[in-house]
């Protein structure tokens, strides 16, 4: 098929186990949606968190996926890392509906009566 979507993770540890997750779930969500999209050059994810050494640390993540034509930008934050890519994936694959019905189509005046 298809090369691998280069992806990279800023913001995180490369030890941390949601560095990995991250890596896993949002690497598999671009393999699916190569299929429609397979002009897709890179993807970047930005993770910035806040009060890191608290009980509790809020991410606000930022998801780029460039293509060859445009730049997809999705954003979230909350204080669940797995609830936040959850749903940037979610997002993504959100994509795939509006690009699949941009496909060539026959014309109805050249088909045979």
């Amino acid at each position: 098929m298809a090369q691998k979507i280069p992806l990279y993770i800023v913001g995180l540890a490369k030890d941390e186990p949601a560095n990995e997750l991250l890596m896993s779930k949002f690497g598999g969500a671009l393999e699916k949606v190569q299929q429609v999209l397979p002009d897709i050059i890179e993807a970047k994810i930005t993770v910035k968190s806040q009060n890191p050494e608290g009980s509790r640390t809020h991410y606000d993540v930022t998801a780029i996926v460039k293509t060859s034509k445009n730049q997809l930008v999705y954003t979230e934050s909350d204080w669940d890392i797995l609830k936040i890519c959850d749903q940037l994936i979610k997002k993504l694959e959100r994509e795939m509906p509006k690009h699949d019905d941009k496909r060539q189509r026959d014309s109805i005046r050249k088909r045979e009566v």
